[in-house]
């Protein structure tokens, strides 16, 4: 997306494997980053959560599902920002938790 003459870019992923913050970082968060190296220092990172979802797990809140960190690339003497997402996929409904 862009603002004016500035660009920001959005790395969009899709995982199965894990959907924990610390994981999705070590995989995805460097290549997010990268791209921002021509323009502002910030960029964005979604990622669809395609893990198995169940009853007993439930969906994630908002306030666990996006959160800023930065990288700072080696060499590199400025740090940038990432807005880290993920989308929510194979989704419990609420009807599920309904006793029939």
């Amino acid at each position: 997306m862009h603002f004016g003459s500035l660009r920001y870019l959005t790395e969009i992923k899709q995982d199965a494997t894990d959907n924990d913050p610390q994981y999705l970082e070590s995989r995805y968060l460097t290549q997010a980053a990268e791209y921002s190296n021509t323009n502002a220092p910030f960029g964005q990172l979604l990622v669809l959560d395609l893990t198995p979802k169940n009853k007993t797990q439930g969906n994630l809140r908002v306030d666990e599902v996006a959160w800023t960190t930065t990288h700072r690339p080696r060499g590199a003497t400025t740090a940038r920002a990432v807005v880290v997402g993920i989308v929510a996929g194979n989704r419990t409904t609420p009807s599920a938790y309904s006793r029939k």
